[in-house]
């Protein structure tokens, strides 16, 4: 999937998510990592309007401690150059270490998952990279017929799959990811898409078989 700005953008839901699933359902006992590419503002108490102790970068790794009994869960919204509406994203408020502070974040901006790392001039990793970095890779299956459209998928050894298909100039690009929730894929599509340029009709959808498909087209 090329790097790509949407021109012409698209968001499917097929189902309705008023709870953090999947990575994020157990915040509290696993080191997260920052998914705002703006960074999280770290706050002295579990309110947006608390004090703001200090602003936690992307990508980087925070500890939670021991949950709030009674954490109500709230959403925000969430904006992205691939979705035509907010998105409503769901989270608690969860106490965090950060540099030997104590503090709350919002953890709707947060996931176990691997951070995609950017270079020194903010440009982000393909999910190919990303996925063979943290994964690596099971097997790579081509279909190229005498006519039509060629395409390769490839099979990552968590379960993802990215299939590109070729046709007339353009390319159609799918990533399937496992075990993450909708909440996760959408922080992960608007890190993936920061640099996008020509991406068009951007869809995340829910998949009835597990985990959550990302697709877009683009042409030369």
């Amino acid at each position: 999937m090329k790097k790509l700005i949407a021109s012409t953008t698209a968001f499917v839901l097929f189902v309705t998510i008023t709870f953090n699933a999947g990575a994020q359902a157990n915040n509290a006992s696993k080191s997260l990592k920052v998914w705002l590419l703006a960074g999280v503002n770290l706050k002295n108490g579990p309110a947006d309007n608390s004090k703001t102790i200090a602003t936690i970068p992307y990508g980087t790794i925070v500890k939670p401690v021991k949950p709030e009994a009674g954490a109500k869960t709230l959403t925000v919204d969430f904006n992205t150059a691939a979705l035509k509406e907010p998105y409503k994203l769901s989270g608690k408020w969860i106490k965090v270490e950060f540099k030997g502070k104590g503090g709350y974040l919002f953890d709707g901006y947060l996931s176990a998952m691997p951070a995609l790392e950017m270079d020194d001039h903010g440009f982000v990793e393909t999910e190919d990279a990303y996925l063979k970095r943290n994964y690596g890779v099971l097997k790579i299956a081509k279909r190229i017929p005498k006519k039509g459209a060629k395409e390769t998928s490839i099979y990552y050894k968590n379960g993802a799959v990215t299939t590109e298909t070729y046709f007339d100039g353009c390319a159609d690009h799918k990533l399937l990811l496992k075990n993450i929730s909708l909440n996760e894929a959408m922080l992960f599509e608007n890190v993936l898409h920061k640099n996008a340029d020509a991406a068009q009709n951007i869809k995340v959808e829910k998949q009835q078989a597990g985990g959550v498909k990302i697709s877009s087209y683009d042409c030369d």
